[in-house]
């Protein structure tokens, strides 16, 4: 048999399972092979660096689109021509899902005392039934004056995308990667003694469990030390020691990064007794990736047409540049586990890839109007190398900036213009920030940034659920037209 009839008889094989899946589920499976033929159904992917407001984002979208008579979406064509006539909210035919909580999120947001939604800790989703007018065509005179555009939203803890990359490297590679990453700041002083531990430990030597439990708790202490220390890294992993998701044996997560593996040669290493910290870290990090990695990219991501990546390129510029180089390294892996390129129709049914990518800087209410163009252009120069990997591949990638929620005002603040909102503790706070720059700082231009202060600012209050008040946001509405804009005509 040739290599091409090879793939051919691969490629049906793996055609017919899926048709027979979608049969099993009965009418809905049907049903939605037709929309996605048809092109009326896609699945869009939203994920966030650490700290980027993805649960908010997500329920802001989901209001601007349920009340987009009284919001203000003058950036998406569809309502700004009349043609979104009604949007619903339907649960996922997908079980493995929770639904989104969308109505307690937005209540929070609407109460007396206006809370933010939580955070992302498990996987979730929700599919929107959009019914547009139906645009006029002179080459279609008969067809429907409405149509349903079929909306899934995917909702996963960002700190699973992370580990994607896993999935090509070994266990002696990452522990290679984070003897180069953990002997640099501000990992270094987040480890503290656990750095010299985990270097000082043999590899080969005979594994003492409740030494390696001891290590290994420690471990997951320094992880949420680099996303809840004040300043959040973007590049953690693994990313289930951080949020471990639904997890029915904790045993998968009990190994640690052994340090002193560079010390070693592979031969050495695949040498070492079963009962080594090397082999038993070694194990239960492949289990990792097969049980909790792999599944996650084939039964969720795989699944995604088009990703929207949130990230918080302020709070970044605000913590110095250690933190926007690991922002950086983050977003280049990210691109590198997606699957880019487009395809007709009936082929993505069987192996779907992402077509559009949309990088979105978020909470761009911390800073005045004049600079929300500044930061768009900073996160561009972040993703530089993700455009160069998805250009690559066909796929040209959009750099918008935005905020889910606008929780801040604009005042003249002592001659400057400042920014205003209401602080934690329910008082009213204003500041000023030093020019957001289009480019990354080097040298002394990173003094003001590092010597500025973003207070944390609350929801704003006023806004009723009784009444479905639209939340007021920035340029939501055109995030929301990059992504979806050409598939409502």
């Amino acid at each position: 048999m040739s290599e091409k009839e090879s793939k051919a008889r691969h490629f049906l094989k793996r055609a017919y399972k899926k048709v027979t899946d979608l049969t099993d589920e009965g009418l809905s499976g049907i049903d939605r092979v037709k929309d996605k033929l048809i092109d009326k159904r896609f699945c869009i992917g939203i994920t966030g660096l650490s700290q980027s407001g993805k649960s908010t984002f997500i329920t802001s979208l989901i209001n601007q689109l349920q009340q987009h008579s009284t919001s203000s979406l003058p950036g998406f064509s569809p309502a700004l021509t009349g043609r979104l006539l009604n949007v619903k909210i339907h649960p996922l035919d997908d079980k493995a899902l929770a639904p989104f909580p969308y109505e307690e999120s937005y209540r929070g947001m609407t109460g007396t005392e206006p809370q933010w939604p939580d955070s992302t800790k498990d996987l979730s989703g929700c599919l929107l039934e959009l019914r547009l007018a139906q645009k006029v065509s002179k080459l279609n005179p008969f067809g429907s004056e409405q149509f349903s555009l079929y909306l899934e939203i995917r909702d996963y803890p960002g700190e699973w995308l992370l580990d994607l990359p896993l999935r090509d490297m070994s266990y002696s590679r990452w522990c290679a990667q984070c003897s180069v990453q953990y002997t640099k700041e501000p990992r270094a002083g987040l480890l503290g003694k656990l750095l010299n531990d985990l270097q000082q430990l043999d590899p080969l030597a005979e594994v003492n469990e409740e030494t390696l439990q001891e290590l290994n708790k420690r471990f997951i202490q320094f992880l949420h030390a680099c996303k809840y220390n004040g300043k959040s890294l973007s590049l953690i992993q693994p990313g289930r020691f951080l949020i471990p998701g639904s997890v029915d044996d904790v045993s998968i997560l009990s190994f640690v990064p052994l340090l002193n593996c560079r010390n070693y040669t592979e031969v050495q290493l695949a040498a070492a007794s079963d009962n080594s910290y090397f082999k038993v870290c070694e194990r239960r990090y492949k289990r990792y990736v097969k049980e909790l990695v792999e599944p996650f990219y084939k039964h969720f991501f795989s699944r995604i047409d088009r990703q929207l990546v949130l990230v918080d390129v302020v709070s970044a510029l605000n913590a110095g540049p250690e933190y926007i180089e690991d922002m950086h390294q983050a977003l280049t892996n990210i691109t590198d586990s997606f699957s880019y390129g487009s395809q007709n129709r009936l082929l993505q049914l069987f192996s779907p890839k992402i077509d559009k990518v949309v990088f979105a800087a978020t909470k761009i209410d911390q800073v005045v109007s004049e600079d929300h163009e500044s930061v768009r252009q900073l996160l561009a120069v972040l993703v530089k190398e993700a455009y160069k990997n998805a250009q690559h591949e066909g796929v040209h990638p959009i750099c918008e900036a935005t905020a889910a929620v606008r929780s801040s005002k604009e005042i003249d603040h002592g001659g400057e213009r400042g920014i205003t909102g209401i602080g934690e503790n329910g008082s009213a706070i204003g500041y000023t920030h030093p020019t957001i720059p289009t480019r990354i700082p080097e040298g002394d231009e990173w003094k003001p940034f590092l010597d500025w202060t973003i207070p944390a600012l609350n929801p704003p209050k006023g806004l009723s659920y009784q009444n479905s008040d639209a939340i007021p946001h920035i340029r939501l509405d055109s995030v929301l037209n990059a992504l979806i804009g050409d598939k409502c005509v």
